[in-house]
């Protein structure tokens, strides 16, 4: 192992680089369309990693969808790392590829929720790529807490069309009204169809996968359209 010292950064022909002939890093088509839109949205924040050959061309140790991602996004030249092929053996170069791979910190989940509600910005939350209904509620068992509250929680209660299911109606509100903000009553039928088919497109356009998050979409563009009819 050498040190770093070695690595340098240039920006070079995206064309110069060559993939690994194997990667065992794959990335399914959601989440490299998601990739492409922060890459667009953003730039290369974090550059690949790569060796240079004898012949001056690169081979790519890691970073094969950002490549990737650049190329669909008609990038002419990219940010490398990269250090001498003389300076590393071929064990280097796998080792450093599945290290890059594999090596990733868990995320504390009350910090991640924490950080994740102060984005504001619906646009920014989709760009974080988390899906925040996957976080697992923070157990605050023996902690005391003292809060300055800057969230609200929205409850849509959707219920049938007969006055049979009336009391269970109430007792879904009054449930409801300890946990949330503000709750809104609607007819099951049709809005439970017409709000599940606006969710799945707008996730489908917007490649959301929080359901959270595609309320929150729907209701941001629900709030644009008010704006150009007034």
């Amino acid at each position: 192992m050498g040190n770093e010292d070695r690595w340098k950064y240039e920006v070079v022909d995206v064309n110069l680089i060559d993939e690994a002939e194997i990667n065992a890093n794959e990335m399914t088509s959601e989440d490299f369309s998601a990739l492409c839109d922060n890459i667009n949205k953003s730039g290369l924040s974090s550059v690949p990693c790569c060796y240079r050959k004898s012949d001056g061309r690169f081979g790519m140790i890691s970073g094969h969808h950002r490549l990737r991602a650049c190329k669909k996004l008609r990038y002419k030249k990219i940010g490398i790392l990269y250090c001498d092929e003389s300076e590393l053996s071929k064990d280097e170069i796998i080792a450093i590829q599945l290290s890059h791979n594999s090596l990733h910190g868990q995320d504390n989940k009350s910090i991640l929720k924490k950080l994740f509600e102060q984005i504001q910005s619906v646009e920014y939350k989709v760009f974080a790529h988390i899906n925040i209904d996957e976080v697992s509620p923070i157990d605050t068992n023996g902690i005391s807490i003292s809060v300055n509250k800057e969230t609200f929680t929205f409850t849509i209660i959707l219920y049938p069309d007969s006055f049979e299911s009336l009391d269970e109606l109430f007792g879904d509100i009054r449930e409801q009204s300890k946990k949330s903000d503000i709750i809104l009553l609607a007819d099951q039928n049709p809005n439970e169809k017409l709000l599940l088919g606006l969710q799945k497109e707008i996730g489908d356009k917007f490649n959301i996968k929080s359901p959270s998050i595609t309320f929150a979409k729907l209701l941001e563009l629900a709030k644009e359209r008010l704006t150009e009819m007034e």
